[in-house]
């Protein structure tokens, strides 16, 4: 799996080439989050949330966790560069979700290409949001391939494929 961002057509991208998540597809921020949050939500509460499909594989809820951490540090980062005033820190995954929003809805334009000081390389505030982004996405991604590997390891075997 290689993730990484990259200058193309003088553009600073996110690119994954195990999601395939590409900033450079046009999306409405407010609504992917909220789409997002949500499917994180369900998945967490799944039946196998609290389950490791692997020892080194966290459960559903230890990426849940994750994803209210990371929303929690990269919306401190971005308020913090845009010179908005500190919010209240998340404890729940619907507490992300509402800071996420928030700052989403509130960013001027000046705001959102406020440069961070989390990198050792220019990322502005629209950046660190879709890093967010596509990091909450592949979470979704992670988790949905974790239940999956738990109900093949747990299911009486018809056939597998294997690639």
């Amino acid at each position: 799996m290689s993730y990484g961002l990259r200058d193309i057509g003088g553009e600073r991208v996110e690119l994954c080439d195990e999601c395939g998540f590409d900033s450079r597809e046009p999306r409405d921020l407010l609504a992917a989050f909220a789409a997002t949050f949500v499917a994180l939500e369900q998945l967490g509460g799944h039946p196998d949330a609290g389950r490791r499909p692997e020892a080194e594989t966290w459960s559903g809820t230890e990426y849940v966790e994750h994803c209210v951490d990371g929303a929690d540090q990269t919306v401190a980062l971005c308020n913090r560069a845009a010179g908005r005033p500190e919010s209240e820190p998340p404890v729940s995954l619907s507490d992300a979700a509402d800071g996420t929003a928030a700052l989403v809805h509130q960013l001027t334009d000046a705001q959102w290409d406020a440069p961070t000081d989390a990198w050792p390389f220019e990322v502005s505030v629209r950046l660190a949001m879709i890093h967010l982004l596509h990091d909450l996405e592949h979470h979704v991604w992670d988790i949905r391939r974790g239940y999956a590997k738990l109900a093949l390891a747990d299911g009486i075997e018809v056939a597998t494929s294997s690639r």
